[in-house]
C-alpha cells in the first residue's frame, strides 16, 4: 500500500524548515579551506532535505534529519582538520561516502558511546546518515 502524503505544514523547500542552513558551512569552519568543502557539503543536503519535504515527512522528523545533516557536516569537518587532512582533496560527495557507511555516519567526537541517552541520539543520527547515504 503506497505512503499517503501528509499535508506540508512547515513549508515546501529546505529554507523554509532551516532558515539559517546557508550559514551552516561558516559554523563549521576551521580554516578558511573548510568554507568551500561546507558549501560542498550542504549543496549534497539540500536536495535530500528537499526529498524528505517531498515524501511529506512531518515537521519535526525533517527538523532532526536536518541537526543530524548539521551535526554531520560538522563532524567531517573537524576530522579534516584535526587527524584526516589528507582526506582534503576529496569532493564533498566522496567525503560522504568515505564518513559514511551502512552502519550509519561517523562516531560523533563529543558524544559519550555509553551514555544510553547520548546512545540513543546518536543511533537517530546514523537513521538519518544511512538515509543521506542512499539517497545519493
Amino acid at each position: 500500500m503506497p505512503k499517503t502524503k501528509k499535508t506540508k505544514k512547515g513549508g515546501s523547500r529546505p529554507s523554509d524548515y532551516f532558515p539559517d542552513m546557508d550559514q551552516w558551512p561558516n559554523d563549521w569552519m576551521g580554516i578558511e579551506e573548510d568554507l568551500e568543502i561546507g558549501r560542498g557539503l550542504l549543496a549534497l543536503f539540500t536536495p535530500f532535505i528537499q526529498h524528505l519535504i517531498d515524501e511529506g515527512l512531518g515537521k519535526k522528523t525533517i527538523a532532526n534529519h536536518g541537526c543530524h545533516l548539521c551535526m554531520l557536516g560538522r563532524e567531517i569537518v573537524e576530522r579534516l582538520n584535526d587527524v584526516d587532512e589528507e582526506n582534503r582533496k576529496l569532493s564533498p560527495r566522496e567525503l560522504i561516502l568515505h564518513y559514511v557507511d551502512q552502519e550509519g555516519g561517523p562516531l560523533l567526537s563529543f558524544w559519550d558511546p555509553n551514555d544510553k541517552t547520548e546512545l540513543a541520539h546518536h543511533m537517530a543520527y546514523d537513521a538519518t546518515c544511512r538515509k543521506l547515504l542512499k539517497f545519493l
